[in-house]
């Protein structure tokens, strides 16, 4: 077997952390992968693998080899790319992770379109609101929701999210609208349990300038948003969400925005991806379906 297969094959059951795993996505079997790593450490003269029957872990000699693997393999794809940029139209599998509520609402919705302008293009899409590491998870984008704390990643904005407090028409007419943030303590609050922690969310405003957090309290505490809408909706108290959430529901007529004037500065719905010099076609697509889908949703009042 080749050096540049023996790379390849160890850097997806690195990603994968199994030999099975990477043999399904590299249409082998799990015995030649393993072979195929056990050649590479043999001549490399080193383990790069710690193996037990129930996990793989990278040793310290394999966390070196698979970051100067990882470099290799990158440069090698930009090398094809700037080859067949110019005259390849959008083809293979183009890896996504989404943000969970944007992703499943308006990003999931729109793909099917993009499969039918681009034929030989495929999807593999994963919903997720932790910042997962692109460039481990063999992943070509993610879209996100708020600020990226990887530098090594390329930020293309796509709009801005902003939190709306809101509560249905029936719930406002019985309990008042609240004029003031301390007036929040007197209402029914939902609460929004976040996935990622477990913990209740503060509800965030903007007072005087300054950024203000204030922890809320209610009957009721959810750990998903459209939950959170359709309770609201019900009477069942105000909440806190993103416009894109909310929005179609106000335009209904079915929530009342309130206390807009303590509105927090908004976080932004950006397309993640790996600084590479080239840029795929596929890439290229997705990122223009984006920005497609954000002008309509603009134009709706959806998001800004």
């Amino acid at each position: 077997m080749d050096q540049l297969t023996s790379l390849v094959f160890f850097a997806r059951v690195t990603q994968h952390g199994s030999f099975s795993e990477a043999a399904r996505q590299l249409g082998s079997s799990p015995a030649s992968v393993s072979r195929a790593v056990q050649q590479l450490e043999a001549r490399l003269g080193s383990r790069l693998l710690n193996r037990t029957t129930r996990s793989l872990s990278l040793t310290e000699d394999g966390k070196v080899f698979y970051e100067y693997c990882q470099q290799i393999l990158s440069q090698l794809e930009e090398a094809e790319l700037a080859l067949s940029q110019a005259r390849s139209a959008p083809s293979g599998t183009l890896r996504l992770d989404l943000t969970v509520a944007f992703g499943r609402l308006y990003i999931a919705p729109v793909l099917p379109q993009l499969a039918e302008r681009y034929p030989d293009l495929k999807f593999e899409i994963t919903f997720n609101d932790r910042h997962t590491d692109l460039i481990e998870a063999g992943l070509d984008a993610a879209v996100r929701l708020g600020s990226s704390p990887d530098s090594q990643l390329i930020m293309h904005p796509l709009a801005m999210a902003r939190l709306i407090v809101c509560a249905a028409p029936a719930y406002l007419s019985l309990y008042g609208e609240p004029q003031t943030l301390s007036e929040l303590q007197s209402h029914q609050c939902l609460n929004f349990v976040m996935p990622q922690t477990g913990r209740v969310r503060d509800w965030l405003f903007q007072q005087n300038g300054r950024r203000v957090e204030i922890p809320v309290s209610g009957r009721f505490s959810f750990n998903h948003p459209e939950a959170l809408v359709e309770t609201a909706i019900a009477g069942g108290g105000l909440i806190q969400l993103y416009n894109f959430l909310v929005q179609p529901a106000i335009a209904r007529g079915d929530l009342k925005p309130v206390l807009s004037a303590f509105a927090p500065t908004g976080s932004p719905i950006s397309i993640l991806y790996p600084q590479k010099r080239y840029v795929s076609a596929k890439l290229k697509a997705f990122i223009e379906c984006m920005e497609e889908l954000v002008a309509k949703l603009k134009q709706q009042n959806i998001i800004e």
